[in-house]
C-alpha cells in the first residue's frame, strides 16, 4: 500500500504504478537534459518576431530524497522551469524524465496519474485558493480528481492532513477569508500533499510572507520531507533562505544554469561571478566579518531573455569581466560547465579568477554557524507536531 508514515494518513487506494530507472539511475528521481522553453513573440499582423528564451538549455538532476534549491534575480527562468518539469507548459525542445517516464511523451490519461507524484506548491498564498471555496472544498478537489477517499474517508483524511501542516481540523469549514498569509500557504501545502505525492516544486513559497511566518513553513517543509521521504524543488530569490533547507544548489541566470554544487560548496567556494555577487548581498550576523567582507553590487537590470548577449550572457554585469580587462572570449563564447569540485559544476571561462577573489566571501576568525530556524508559533495556532483539537488521533 502506498502512505504517509504518519498517523491518520494511512493509504486506502492502490499505489501509483511506476516506471523502473532508465539507465541504472535509481538516485535522480528527476533528469532535464538540455531543457529550453521558449515563448513565441507576434506582431500585430500575427507575425512572429521572435521568441523569449525564458529556459534556454538547462541541465539537472534531482535526486531522490533531497531538496535541490534553485535560486537567480526574477526574470532567470527558475518557475518556467519547475512548471516545465510538472508540464504546466509545454517544453520547446530537451528531455525532461521523472523516474525513468519521458514527462513529454506521455498521454493525457498517464500524464493524470504521474501528477498524482509531482505537485506544487504556488507563491502567491493569498490568490492560489479560491475565496469561495471552504478549506475542505479546497483539500478535497484533488483528492476528487484522483478518486481517493471518497466517501466516509474523507472527512477523517482533510482532517488528518490540516493536522499534519500544523491547523486545526475544525478550520475545514472556513473560507480563506479568515486566515493568515502562513495559516493559507499551510492550505496550499495541505492541498498538495493530498494525492500523496513523490517530488514537489516548491516556487517561492515563502516570499510574500513575514520573516517569522517564514521560519515556520521552512521547518515545516523539512519536516515533511523527514516524514513522509519527499523530494524538493525548492525556487527562491534568497540565496540565504535556500541554504537552510537544501542539500544541492542550482544557480539560474538568463534561462541558463551558471552554478551547481552541494550547499555547502556552494557558500564556501562558489566558482562563478554571479553567485558572488548573490552571496555579497546576504547581511552577515557577524558586524566585523561584515566589515571585511568584499562586495559587489551589480549594475542595471537582467537583460531580455528575447535577446540575450552573445557569449557569456552575465558578461554585461560582471564584475570579474570588467577586472579582467573585458576578454573577447567572454563576449564570444558560451561557456560550458566545467567540474571545480565533487560534485560542483560551473559555467565560467574564468572561475579560477574567481575562486581566487575574495569577492563575496566571509573573512572571519570564527565561521558563522547556520542553525536551525527559530519556529514562531502563529496567533491561535500551536507549534507545528503539537496535538491539535479535533485532530484525530
Amino acid at each position: 500500500m502506498l502512505g504517509y508514515r504518519h498517523g491518520g494518513l494511512a493509504a486506502v487506494t492502490a499505489p501509483v504504478e511506476r516506471a523502473a530507472p532508465v539507465d541504472g539511475g535509481a538516485r535522480d528521481l528527476v533528469e532535464v537534459d538540455d531543457l529550453k522553453v521558449h515563448f513565441p513573440i507576434f506582431g500585430s499582423l500575427g507575425r512572429r518576431h521572435g521568441d523569449v528564451r525564458a529556459v534556454d538549455g538547462v541541465s539537472l538532476r534531482i535526486r531522490r530524497g533531497e531538496t535541490f534549491g534553485l535560486v537567480g534575480e526574477s526574470g532567470s527562468g527558475k518557475t518556467t522551469l519547475g512548471h516545465a518539469i510538472l508540464r504546466l507548459v509545454h517544453s520547446t525542445a530537451g528531455q525532461i524524465r521523472f523516474d525513468g517516464q519521458d514527462v513529454a511523451a506521455v498521454g493525457a490519461r498517464e500524464l493524470r496519474r504521474l501528477r498524482r507524484r509531482m505537485q506544487i506548491i504556488l507563491q502567491d498564498p493569498y490568490g492560489s485558493l479560491d475565496p469561495y471555496l471552504r478549506v475542505e472544498a479546497i483539500i478535497g478537489e484533488a483528492l476528487d480528481i484522483h478518486g481517493l477517499d471518497q466517501g466516509p474517508d474523507r472527512k477523517p483524511r482533510i482532517a488528518a492532513l490540516l493536522s499534519l501542516v500544523g491547523l486545526d481540523a475544525q478550520y475545514a469549514n472556513r473560507f480563506p477569508h479568515a486566515f493568515s498569509g502562513g495559516q493559507r500557504q499551510r492550505i496550499g501545502i495541505a492541498r498538495a500533499l493530498a494525492v500523496r505525492p513523490e517530488f514537489i516544486v516548491c516556487d517561492e513559497p515563502i516570499s510574500a510572507l513575514d520573516v517569522s511566518i517564514q521560519a515556520q513553513i521552512l521547518n515545516l517543509l523539512l519536516r515533511l520531507r523527514s516524514e513522509l521521504g519527499l523530494t524538493y524543488l525548492f525556487i527562491a530569490h534568497d540565496l540565504s533562505v535556500v541554504r537552510h533547507i537544501s542539500d544541492r544548489v542550482g544557480v539560474m541566470y538568463l534561462g541558463t544554469m551558471v552554478e551547481v554544487g552541494p550547499a555547502v560548496s556552494i557558500y564556501a567556494r562558489s566558482g562563478h561571478p554571479y553567485t558572488r555577487a548573490l552571496l555579497s548581498a546576504i547581511p552577515v550576523p557577524n558586524p566585523g566579518a561584515e566589515r571585511r567582507r568584499r562586495r559587489v553590487i551589480l549594475r542595471g537590470d537582467i537583460p531580455s531573455p528575447a535577446s540575450p548577449p552573445p557569449g557569456c550572457r552575465f558578461h554585461t554585469r560582471c564584475w570579474l569581466y570588467e577586472g579582467l580587462g573585458s576578454p573577447e572570449r567572454c563576449r564570444t563564447e558560451p561557456p560550458i560547465p566545467r567540474t571545480i569540485a565533487p560534485d560542483h559544476q560551473v559555467a565560467c571561462h574564468f572561475a579560477d579568477e574567481t575562486l581566487a577573489s575574495e569577492v563575496g566571501v566571509v573573512q572571519s576568525d570564527a565561521p558563522v554557524q547556520v542553525g536551525p530556524l527559530p519556529d514562531v508559533p502563529m496567533h491561535g495556532a500551536p507549534m507545528p507536531g503539537a496535538p491539535m483539537p479535533g485532530a484525530p488521533m
